[in-house]
């Protein structure tokens, strides 16, 4: 998956090695959805959108009611949504889109305890997600082996990220072990420990 940011007029040009395209529209600049339009007609890939607040590592400027007002309006466009666990009135932004939803959650600080992941598994599995995405940052090389293990336990579709320089290398693994998605950038990351895309395509081909 390619990753778009600031620069995602520029860089939809060169998503070849991507079979889906993430627009983080936290990170654009300009309106959100003028630019989701725009590269909706420049690109054939489904497309998730994403809008993150600060407190899931985003950088939208404005009330949570106006981040949800720019999530509702880019389903329209949009083939997935993108919506973290911890959103205000969830549910009902859930229930106000048509489009499948991505239902996330981001630790930027460790990597939680089996017991916890499950428990948030288990709250994200009873929303009307159809992917769960868990992005958590290992402290030590074992963490990664508990992301690899939970991968293999998940009894619903699971994108398992591991964040940070210990974990990059799991971007690539995680697809073996059953993550449904990982993630790369065009021309700057939007994440801790992101690979860029081509580097991304190159790792995977190689393990599998």
């Amino acid at each position: 998956m390619a990753s778009l940011g600031r620069n995602a007029l520029l860089d939809v040009k060169a998503i070849e090695d991507a079979d889906i395209v993430e627009l983080r529209l936290d990170l654009v600049e300009g309106n959100p959805l003028e630019i989701l339009k725009v590269v909706r007609r420049a690109t054939s890939l489904p497309i998730i959108a994403t809008n993150r607040p600060s407190s899931e590592g985003g950088q939208f400027q404005g009330s949570e009611q106006e981040r949800i007002l720019v999530l509702q309006n880019a389903s329209d466009y949009a083939d997935y949504v993108d919506i973290e666990l911890r959103t205000e009135s969830r549910d009902d932004l859930l229930d106000s889109i048509d489009k499948p939803a991505i239902v996330s959650h981001h630790d930027f600080f460790r990597t939680p305890p089996r017991e916890e992941l499950r428990s948030i598994l288990k709250e994200i599995s009873g929303t009307r997600a159809e992917i769960a995405k868990i992005a958590v940052t290992p402290s030590r090389l074992k963490d990664n082996l508990l992301i690899l293990d939970f991968l293999l336990e998940a009894e619903m579709s699971l994108c398992m990220i591991a964040m940070g320089k210990l974990g990059k290398h799991l971007r690539a693994l995680s697809p073996i072990y059953g993550s449904v998605l990982t993630y790369g950038y065009i021309s700057q990351p939007t994440a801790p420990g992101q690979m860029s895309v081509s580097e991304l395509s190159q790792a995977i081909n190689l393990l599998i």
